[in-house]
C-alpha cells in the first residue's frame, strides 16, 4: 500500500519492492540469457514466434515456478513472467492486465527444461544446465522467488560439482535423470520447498499440511469456520468434479478422505458454488480484520494449489475457479487502503446549528439525536428474530424432470407413485378451472429406505416438477438435518425451524434423520420444540412449502408414533426398496462410463460376486456401486504404473482384477446418494 513497484506472490513471503533500475538491468541480462549459444531454437514453442530460442520459454516458466508449483502473482507484476520475457513474446500471448493472476505448472520436471530440450551430446547437457544455473541466479534475489531459488541453485551446484551426479546428467537417457530428482537426489530439507518435483500426490500432500495449519489459525480468530474437509469438498464442487479423484485418498490418506468425501456427499445437493466463494471471501475478510493478514495470504495460497491438483488429478494441476483470488486482493486494497474524505455536509450543518444555539439558546445537537436515533434502531435490530433475516432463495433451472426420473435406474415403484402424484396436481388444476372448492390436499411426504436408494434425487425432482405444474412457487430444495433445527439453548429451536421453513418456501424442505430430532426418551430434549415447531409452520402454510422427511424404515415409525399429529401431517409414505444385483451394476456402469472407463470381459460377474447377498441393515445402495469403482480405479492406477507403455486402451478399461477381492468398506453415514 505503500504506492512503490512491487512484486507480490501470494503466500508466506512478503511483497518485493523492485529497486530503482532493476527492471533496466533485468531485461538487458534477459537478452543475453536468449542469445546465449548454450540453448538453441530446438522446439516450435506454441504462441512464440518461430526460431524462438529455448531459454526464453524457459525464464518465463521459471519465473511462475519459482514462485510455487500454483502461483498468485498479485498488483502492477501480476503478469511477471510475461512482462519478464515480453520482447519476446507473440504479440497475441500478451495478457490483458488483472490485479491478481494464477500461474500453475504442468510439469514437475521443470528445473530440467533446457536439459530435456537438448541433444544428448554430453558437453551439450552440461551446458544447458550451467544456462539453467545462471537464469535462476537472475531471479534469485526477487523476494518471494528468492527461497525456492536458492534450494534450486544448491541443486544444480551439487550436480555440477559431484562426478556421479555429473556423469549420470551427461550420458543417462532422460527418463532415467528424471526418477532421480524424483525419488533420491532431493534432500528432505530441499523437498520441503520444492515438493511438487517428487510429483502431483507429493505436492498435494506438502499443501494440504500447510492449509490445515493456516485453516487452524484463521479459525481460531474467526466465527462460523468451516472446517478444511468442508472446504475441499466445495472447491471440488464449485469448479464442477462429478466425483472425488482417487489420487486425493492417496495424497491425505484415508482418515482425511474420509471426512471430505463425506461433505463433498452432503454439500453435493443443491451446491451453489457462487454462494460458497463469496462466503469463502467473507470469511478471509473477517481473518484480515482479525489481524491475521499473513496467515490468510497463506491459506489462500495453499488453497489455490490444492483445488488446482485436486481439479487435475491424476494429471497435473488444471484450471480452477477456487479460491476467489480477485477478490481477495481486492477486499485487502479495500479493508487497508481507503482514504476518507471530509463532506463538507459536515461543517456546514455545524455552522448552521451553531447559529440556531446562539439564537435560542442550547437545543438537543444534531449529533445527539442522531446518536439517539442509532442507539434505538440497534436496540430494534437486535430483537429481530433470525426467521426474519432475509434469506435469498436460490435460483433453480427446472429442465425436464420428468423425462430425468425415467433415466434414473429401477425405482419403478417410486416412478409409480410420483406419476400419480403428478397426476393428482393436475386434476387440482382441473378441478379449480371447473369452478370446484380449492382441494385442501396436503403434500407433505415420508419417504422410507435405506441410504443410497435416491431419497434426496426424488425429492429434489418432485421439487422440480411441482414448480412445472404451478404448484410450488420456485422448485428449490433445501436440505435440513437436526444441526439445522434444534438449538443448545433455550429459545434457539423455534427461530431456527423458522428460518429454515422460510429459506424452503416455493420449494421443498428435506429432512434426512428426521427421527434424530427426536430421540428416544427425549420429553427433555429440545427437538420435541423443534417438531411442534414445523408442524405448525405446515399446516398454517401448506401451500407454500412441501415437507418431505426420510430415514431409516423401522427409525421413521417411530419418529412418526412420537407425536401425534406427525402422521396425520404426513399422508403419503413412498418406500425405497434396495436395487437388484442388476440395477445396482447398472449404476455401477453409468459412473465408469460418466468418468471415461469402459468395463473389460469379466468385470460384470466380478461386480456382481460382490453384491452381499442377503444385504445387510442399512446397505449402501448406489453408495455401494460408487465405493466398488472408487475401489477399483485405485487398484488400476497401481496396475497401469507397474506397466512399461500402458495404451490408452489399457488406462480406459477396467478389467476384473482391478475390482476388489472383498466389498470396500460402507461407512454407515452418507445418506441420500443415488450416483
Amino acid at each position: 500500500m505503500s504506492g512503490q513497484p512491487y512484486v507480490d506472490v501470494v503466500g508466506t513471503a512478503d511483497p518485493w519492492a523492485v529497486p530503482p533500475g532493476w527492471w533496466e538491468r533485468t531485461r538487458a541480462r534477459v537478452r543475453e540469457l536468449v542469445a546465449d549459444p548454450r540453448a538453441g531454437a530446438t522446439q516450435n514453442w506454441t504462441s512464440w514466434p518461430e526460431d524462438t530460442r529455448d531459454t526464453a520459454p524457459f525464464l518465463q516458466n521459471l519465473a511462475m515456478s519459482l514462485g510455487g508449483y500454483v502461483a498468485i502473482f498479485a498488483g502492477e507484476y501480476a503478469q511477471f513472467p510475461e512482462q519478464l520475457v515480453d520482447e519476446f513474446l507473440a504479440p497475441d500471448q500478451r495478457r490483458e492486465p488483472l490485479v491478481a493472476r494464477n500461474w500453475y505448472m504442468t510439469d514437475s520436471e521443470w528445473p530440467l527444461f533446457l536439459l530435456k530440450y537438448t541433444s544428448n551430446d554430453a558437453a551439450a547437457r552440461l551446458d544447458a544446465l550451467r544456462l539453467s544455473q545462471d537464469c535462476v541466479e537472475l531471479l534469485a534475489e526477487v523476494g518471494p522467488l528468492a527461497a525456492r531459488a536458492k534450494v534450486l541453485l544448491r541443486i544444480y551446484d551439487r550436480v555440477l560439482n559431484t562426478p556421479r551426479l555429473t556423469d549420470l546428467h551427461a550420458r543417462a537417457p532422460f527418463p532415467e535423470i528424471s526418477r532421480l530428482w524424483r525419488h533420491s537426489l532431493l534432500t528432505e530439507d530441499e523437498f520441503a520447498v520444492l515438493p511438487e518435483i517428487a510429483g502431483w500426490a507429493a505436492a498435494l500432500a506438502w499443501s494440504y499440511e500447510g492449509l490445515e495449519a493456516a485453516h487452524a489459525h484463521i479459525a481460531s480468530v474467526t466465527a462460523r469456520p468451516e472446517s478444511v474437509s468442508e472446504v475441499i469438498a466445495s472447491m471440488a464442487l464449485a469448479d464442477g468434479l462429478d466425483t472425488l479423484p482417487a489420487g486425493l485418498a492417496v495424497a491425505v490418506g484415508s482418515e482425511r478422505f474420509t471426512a471430505i468425501a463425506a461433505a463433498f456427499e452432503r454439500r453435493s445437493h443443491g451446491f451453489d458454488g457462487a454462494e460458497w466463494l463469496q462466503e469463502n471471501r467473507g470469511w478471509l475478510a473477517r481473518g484480515m480484520l482479525a489481524g491475521e493478514i499473513d496467515a490468510c495470504r497463506a491459506w489462500l495460497a495453499m488453497a489455490a494449489q490444492v483445488s488446482r491438483v485436486v481439479a487435475g488429478l491424476p494429471g497435473p494441476p488444471s484450471p480452477s475457479a477456487c479460491p476467489d483470488t480477485i477478490g481477495f486482493i481486492t477486499d485487502v486494497e479495500e479493508l487497508f487502503s481507503v482514504r476518507r474524505a471530509h463532506n463538507p455536509l459536515v461543517r456546514s450543518f455545524g455552522a448552521r446549528r451553531a447559529e440556531r444555539s446562539a439564537e435560542h439558546g442550547a437545543a438537543p445537537t444534531v449529533d445527539s439525536e442522531v446518536a439517539g436515533s442509532l442507539r434505538a434502531r440497534s436496540q430494534r435490530s437486535a430483537e429481530v428474530e433470525e426467521d426474519e433475516l432475509d434469506e435469498s432463495i436460490p435460483e433453480v433451472e427446472i429442465g425436464d424432470p420428468q423425462g430425468e426420473l425415467a433415466e434414473l435406474v429401477g425405482l419403478d415403484p417410486i416412478k409409480d407413485r410420483v406419476r400419480r402424484l403428478v397426476a393428482e396436481a393436475k386434476a387440482d388444476q382441473l378441478r379449480h378451472a371447473a369452478g370446484m372448492p380449492a382441494a385442501d390436499r396436503s403434500r407433505h411426504m415420508v419417504f422410507v429406505g435405506n441410504p443410497g436408494t435416491a431419497k434426496t434425487t426424488i425429492a429434489r425432482l418432485l421439487a422440480r416438477i411441482y414448480a412445472q405444474l404451478g404448484t410450488l412457487a420456485n422448485g428449490h430444495l433445501i436440505e435440513a438435518s437436526r444441526v439445522d433445527l434444534v438449538g443448545q439453548y433455550v429459545g434457539q429451536t423455534a427461530p431456527r425451524v423458522r428460518r429454515v421453513f422460510n429459506r424452503a418456501s416455493g420449494g421443498v424442505l428435506f429432512i434426512d434423520e428426521a427421527y434424530s430430532l427426536i430421540p428416544p426418551d427425549a420429553h427433555r430434549d429440545f427437538g420435541v420444540e423443534a417438531v411442534a415447531t414445523l408442524l405448525k409452520l405446515m399446516e398454517d402454510r401448506r401451500d407454500e412449502v412441501v415437507v418431505i422427511v426420510a430415514g431409516y424404515p423401522e427409525e421413521m415409525d417411530r419418529f412418526l408414533a412420537s407425536n401425534p399429529g406427525l402422521a396425520s401431517r404426513f399422508p403419503k409414505t413412498l418406500t425405497f426398496t434396495d436395487y437388484d444385483d442388476g440395477e445396482l451394476l447398472e449404476i455401477f456402469t453409468r459412473i465408469a462410463e460418466q468418468q471415461g472407463f469402459r468395463l473389460g470381459a469379466g468385470v460384470a460377474e466380478r461386480f456382481r460376486a460382490l453384491v452381499p447377498e442377503p444385504r445387510p441393515t442399512n446397505f449402501g445402495n448406489g453408495r455401494f456401486a460408487r465405493n466398488v469403482f472408487e475401489e477399483a480405479v485405485s487398484i488400476q492406477a497401481e496396475r497401469l504404473v507397474g506397466m512399461d507403455s500402458p495404451t490408452p486402451e489399457d488406462v480406459r478399461t477396467l478389467e476384473p482384477g482391478d475390482l476388489p477381492a472383498e466389498p470396500p468398506p460402507d461407512p454407515p453415514r452418507l445418506a441420500g446418494m443415488y450416483l
